[in-house]
């Protein structure tokens, strides 16, 4: 069987049609075999983000994919659709977007090349990535951390976090890949 290749969505412009969209054209090319629960979350602010600047909230979740992949290859996939729907390169890291896809795991390897780094070293600091990663493969073991994701996303259900389920958007979202 397969290592599960697990990637990380997100999306705060207009974000139940973008992340619609953007599945949807994933699901088609590669086949999407699960989407985890879907979460609101607030924007990331940090020390470059203005004053000024009221940011809307994510939806954040995770998926799985089928299939082997070269992880460049699936990365050029991953950003092609989010180019189409709309995303512009080059946009300050705080910056809202219409879609966000991101490798998170595939399976236990580690990759480092060409600015993609596999598995996503925020995995263990950001909720939104953790909790969703781990509903999807929650005994898939961490290779730099050695612990199984359930762990790593434990130690987020014991701290008050600011994520909301969307039960509504995560169904609108699974409902895409059992068409």
């Amino acid at each position: 069987m397969n290592e599960p290749v697990l990637i990380a969505f997100g999306a705060n412009i207009a974000p139940e049609e973008n992340l619609s969209a953007g599945i949807a054209r994933l699901h088609a090319a590669v086949g999407v075999r699960a989407i985890s629960t879907v979460y609101r979350t607030p924007a990331l602010i940090d020390a470059t983000t203005p004053a000024d600047v009221d940011l809307p909230d994510y939806l954040n979740g995770a998926l799985s994919i089928e299939g082997v992949w070269e992880p460049l290859r699936l990365r050029q996939l991953l950003k092609k659709i989010e180019r189409e729907q709309g995303r512009q390169s080059g946009q300050p890291g705080w910056a809202p977007r219409p879609l966000d896809f991101d490798i998170a795991f595939m399976g236990t390897t580690h990759f480092d090349q060409e600015g993609l780094i596999i598995p996503d070293p925020d995995i263990p600091k950001r909720d939104f990535l953790a909790v969703p990663l781990a509903e999807l493969a929650p005994q898939l073991i961490h290779p730099l951390l050695g612990e199984p994701l359930l762990q790593v996303a434990a130690r987020w259900m014991d701290q008050a976090s600011s994520m909301r389920a969307d039960p509504s958007v995560t169904a609108r979202l699974r409902a895409i890949i059992s068409l």
